[in-house]
């Protein structure tokens, strides 16, 4: 029996529609297609940033914050919970290294900027953006002992903050509250600055204590005015 023109068509173009119909069914039921996803990179790195800080490499922390988010310091109230994660270690990074990032092989010469901290006033400029982010925060996490800590410690490091660092540290001490060994550190040499000698070796020993390395409660270099 032979099979017409006719025949052989209609039943090429029923096979194409089933083809057609079984794919698209595919599909639709999570088949080989996926719709693009985008994933923002920043992400990533300020996860490697907080990493980095608490490893105590606090230029590479820096490093990865500035290099991801080149104009953070324009981004003061931007409460985004990413922004506020890369403020915190940027605050930190700065305050334990005295207001200088030496980050001319972390991020390009054009968005270094003060950054550097070659000069008194680019080292207190670091510093006060530094107190500035970190009292933004703790307008979302109010009285938090880690967050105050980092600002007791920032503080530290400006002339004219030193009375508010010792204020807010002494009153963590008191309650057993500070919440790093560079907290300790900041209090002890606030401390020593008061001719509290005794309280002085006190905070010193809490630093040590707590310290994963000696070199944590090392004294600090000449401090920004």
């Amino acid at each position: 029996m032979t099979i017409s023109k006719r025949v052989i068509q209609l039943l090429a173009i029923s096979m194409s529609v089933v083809s057609l119909l079984t794919s698209a069914s595919s599909l639709a039921c999570g088949g080989d297609w996926y719709p693009e996803v985008q994933i923002d990179p920043r992400i990533r790195g300020v996860a490697e940033a907080e990493k980095a800080l608490a490893k105590g490499n606090y230029v590479a922390a820096a490093g990865s914050v500035v290099r991801m988010i080149p104009h953070i310091e324009t981004l003061g109230r931007n409460r985004d919970p990413l922004i506020v994660r890369a403020e915190r270690v940027l605050s930190v990074a700065i305050a334990r290294e005295d207001g200088r990032l030496s980050l001319e092989r972390e991020v390009p010469r054009e968005v270094l900027g003060h950054w550097l901290g070659k000069s008194p006033g680019d080292r207190a400029k670091n510093l006060s953006w530094s107190v500035g982010a970190l009292r933004r925060e703790l307008v979302l996490q109010k009285d938090n002992p880690g967050l105050l800590t980092d600002l007791g410690e920032a503080l530290s490091k400006l002339d004219g903050s030193r009375d508010e660092a010792r204020t807010i540290l002494e009153s963590l001490a008191a309650r057993d509250l500070i919440g790093s060994p560079q907290g300790y550190k900041a209090l002890a040499e606030l401390r020593q600055q008061q001719g509290d000698e005794a309280g002085q070796k006190l905070a010193m020993k809490r630093c040590e204590s707590m310290a994963s390395t000696s070199a944590i409660c090392k004294p600090s270099a000449p401090q920004a005015s």
